[in-house]
């Protein structure tokens, strides 16, 4: 069963991931981090957290891969995924939703933004 208030993001861009941890810590919620989307997929395996961000744009496998593998596999299926995306590229958001993310947040947002879907889904 997921912990709770465990978040894994999941973003190559370092001030991205660190901006994002500490706003979401500072709320009380327990991150992870990954720099790319294999680490994704293998830390949402590991840690099976109550919710993942990945970012689309990432090396070694995109967010859209390590979605699809996320959703795909029994034991992270029931795990939320929300895409970040600079573009919000509606073909992009429309593979990772059929992909079974559950919705996307454009970058940059602001904190109201970003703790409303996280509250929304956690």
């Amino acid at each position: 069963m997921p912990l709770h208030n465990k978040i894994l993001i999941a973003d190559d861009d370092s001030e991205m991931l660190e901006t994002l941890s500490s706003m979401l810590e500072a709320e009380g919620y327990a991150v992870v981090k990954a720099e790319n989307g294999e680490e994704a997929v293998e830390l949402s395996r590991k840690e099976l957290p109550a919710l993942v961000m990945l970012d689309i744009h990432m090396p070694k496998m995109n967010g859209l891969a390590a979605c699809k593998e996320i959703k795909s596999a029994a034991v992270t299926k029931a795990i939320p995924v929300v895409m970040l995306t600079v573009e919000g590229s509606i073909n992009e958001i429309q593979q990772a939703i059929s992909y079974g993310a559950k919705t996307y947040i454009t970058k940059p947002s602001s904190r109201e933004e970003i703790l409303k879907v996280v509250k929304s889904i956690i």
